[in-house]
């Protein structure tokens, strides 16, 4: 059953952190480093909300009734190329950053507004051209220099789909170069990314919320917007049901072109303004959509909100008082700026504040948008918090390992230093051989795994096998006709160079956890004796922010890997360039490819691979050391006190809550793992 928020349930698992503290300190033992850095990565963890929306969406909007406030001073579609984040903070304050390199730091509502009225802001004149993509295709890649004129005449034929005002295609096309012409000397000027702080809610901390230029029609978001998406939580895909067709072409280029296959489970469309639609019409548009989309993205993730209620709903809550809220429904209503399906909630609330936010609520229907978030794009961070709760379950276990082979010594030789110093010589021994003999294994797994000289190295064949699922996507490409191939043939060809970027990076963490896993089995083989000290005393405890620190040196320690991972290596090769035979492009770009799977990308992947396979074996080893000598730790304190037997009585008592203490927090770890489960289907 869910029956608290993330919030909730993030602060409930630090207080198990906490425990685990107090527990380390009481019983003199050594906290685990990693486990105090997976702890504070989750307490400083930034969920990133991505917003995108075609142009005319009421992205703007929705983005203020979601804030609570409206944080933005102006309307941000007349933002050009910027990127804008929003976070909550102490002061209203906008950082400004520029395509040149500049910054520029404003404070202040009326500042802030004439900052972006006078740097951001689109004249009347070019409001009706793709703004965003002249400046991210040509005037920022071309720093100032003239553009060809085959690639200016090719890109006015792409752009065509974005005249989505109707113009002339002769006025259209002029105005595009008129524009390029003013500001080709100014690009250095172009704002690319602005970080806005307010005081926002609390419950908007430890969230940004991302705004996006428009998306065009063929999906694309442009250059600077890629790696915001790539590294969302959640993506919300703004569309207005008002004055439109429920049909989104830019919606669906985007999801099925431009939205790598990983990033769909977190990817939600958003259609605002229902409040214009009633009973039969209302459901007959919601039936249409989820049939249209059903193919490509869950019903529960259609989500039919109205924005403007939510902005008034705002507005009348904090103005608090039915007096003042009166007075603000007369006032618009003298100005004829009334919102009618608002004003009549009010008027049908009679007064009650608590029965009008009911009925309005109701009506923006906004809590839908909440509740879907936290189902469905928090699970990465409901796994998050699983996993923190298995490393500490991990280290108890380790822990309870130990004092019960120490309290079995203590209990069955009190009152007989000679007795126990033998057997304590005995474990030791024991300790010592299973130490080495794992030790010596260890590198024998290391070696079937990366092992290339026989051709029989687990990494290189997996790798291999990888190689030729991809070159056969790439080969359906090649079997294209030039009258099958558009646009959308280079975004999907670019889709799959991002999804196989992301599967590179998930096959390292797969033969990495095989590996691991295969070491384990061996240790357990080790100690499958009742006599012997439990496996679960030895187990290295291998969180998360382990693999965070190995992510890196592997990506350091090996030349040229990080351009097959940040995509560079495939990117660079599947953007259209100015071709007018495109079947011959086409075989252009996938050879291109091809070939550097064979030169550079498949090599690079493997070598990566290895190089961080080789730091797992390493922490495996030190972690094991480590095991060792917690162990050693224990047996020693019960040597050091052999000759005292009322101090053997107190080691043994100690000992025995040491034991009880690891089993309760254990079953309490267990049952707080097994609600958060249900946050995520498991």
């Amino acid at each position: 059953m869910i029956s608290k928020d993330y919030k909730q349930n993030k602060k409930q698992v630090l207080k198990f952190y906490e425990d685990y503290i107090s527990a380390c300190k009481l019983a003199d033992i050594k906290q685990n480093s990693s486990i105090d850095k997976q702890a504070e990565k989750i307490r400083n963890e930034i969920f990133n909300l991505m917003i995108l929306g075609e142009a005319k969406s009421g992205k703007s909007t929705f983005i203020n009734a979601f804030l609570g406030c409206e944080v933005v001073p102006m309307d941000v579609r007349q933002c050009t190329s910027a990127i804008i984040k929003i976070r909550r903070g102490d002061k209203f304050e906008l950082v400004a950053k520029t395509a040149g390199g500049g910054k520029s730091v404003v404070n202040g509502f009326d500042k802030i507004q004439k900052f972006l009225k006078d740097h951001a802001a689109i004249s009347d004149e070019y409001r009706s051209i793709p703004l965003t993509t002249i400046n991210n295709e040509l005037l920022i890649t071309y720093k100032g220099r003239n553009i060809p004129n085959n690639v200016l005449d090719e890109f006015l034929e792409m752009e065509v789909k974005d005249n989505i005002f109707n113009l002339d295609i002769d006025e259209y096309n002029s105005k595009i170069k008129k524009y390029i012409n003013e500001q080709a000397p100014k690009w250095k000027e172009i704002i690319t990314e602005m970080e806005i702080t307010y005081h926002l809610p609390e419950a908007m901390q430890g969230i940004t919320m991302i705004d996006s230029p428009g998306v065009g029609a063929g999906g694309n978001v442009g250059k600077i917007a890629e790696d915001y998406i790539d590294n969302a939580n959640a993506i919300i895909f703004v569309k207005s049901l008002s004055g439109q067709a429920v049909e989104s072409q830019s919606f669906m280029n985007f999801l099925r072109n431009n939205c790598a296959e990983r990033k769909k489970d977190s990817l939600f469309l958003v259609l605002t303004g229902k409040s214009t639609l009633q009973g039969h019409d209302f459901a007959r548009i919601k039936e249409q959509t989820v049939e249209m989309y059903k193919n490509d993205i869950k019903e529960e993730k259609i989500l039919f909100v109205d924005s403007k209620m939510q902005l008034f709903l705002n507005k009348c809550l904090e103005l608090g008082t039915e007096e003042k809220i009166n007075a603000f429904y007369d006032q618009l209503e003298e100005e004829e700026n009334d919102f009618a399906p608002a004003s009549k909630a009010w008027l049908k609330s009679s007064g009650d504040v608590d029965s009008y936010k009911e009925k309005m609520e109701d009506a923006s229907n906004f809590r839908s948008v909440l509740t879907a978030i936290e189902k469905f794009a928090r699970v990465a961070n409901y796994l998050q918090l699983i996993d923190f709760l298995d490393a500490l379950v991990r280290e108890y276990e380790h822990y309870k390992g130990i004092f019960k082979e120490a309290l079995k010594i203590a209990e069955e030789n009190v009152n007989d230093p000679d007795s126990l110093e033998d057997r304590i010589k005995e474990k030791k021994n024991e300790l010592n051989d299973v130490y080495n003999k794992i030790n010596h294994n260890i590198y024998e797994i290391y070696k079937n795994y990366t092992d290339n000289l026989n051709g029989e190295g687990i990494i290189a064949n997996r790798a291999d096998q990888k190689r030729e699922v991809y070159k056969e996507k790439l080969k359906k490409f090649k079997a294209l006709e030039e009258g099958q191939i558009d646009d959308q043939t280079f975004s999907s060809l670019k889709k799959v160079t991002m999804d196989s970027i992301a599967d590179s990076k998930e096959f390292r963490q797969e033969l990495a956890q095989n590996f691991l896993g295969d070491c384990n089995e061996k240790l357990i083989e080790y100690t499958d004796d009742p006599s012997k000290i439990p496996a679960e005393a030895y187990i290295p405890n291998f969180t998360e922010t382990d693999f965070d620190s190995i992510n890196e040196e592997a990506k350091d320690g090996t030349s040229g890997y990080k351009d097959v991972e940040d995509g560079v290596t495939f990117l660079k090769t599947t953007s259209k360039v100015p071709y007018h035979n495109l079947k011959k492009h086409v075989h252009l770009v996938v050879d291109s490819i091809d070939r550097r799977l064979d030169d550079e990308i498949v090599p690079k992947m493997v070598d990566n691979v290895m190089n961080y396979v080789e730091k797992c074996r390493d922490i495996y080893m030190n972690k094991l050391k480590e095991r060792k000598e917690s162990l050693e730790k224990e047996y020693q304190k019960l040597l050091d006190d052999k000759d005292d037997n009322e101090k053997q009585l107190k080691n043994a008592k100690e000992l025995r809550d040491k034991y009880n203490s690891c089993i309760d927090a254990i079953s309490e770890l267990d049952e707080e793992r097994k609600e958060l489960k249900n946050y995520v289907g498991e």
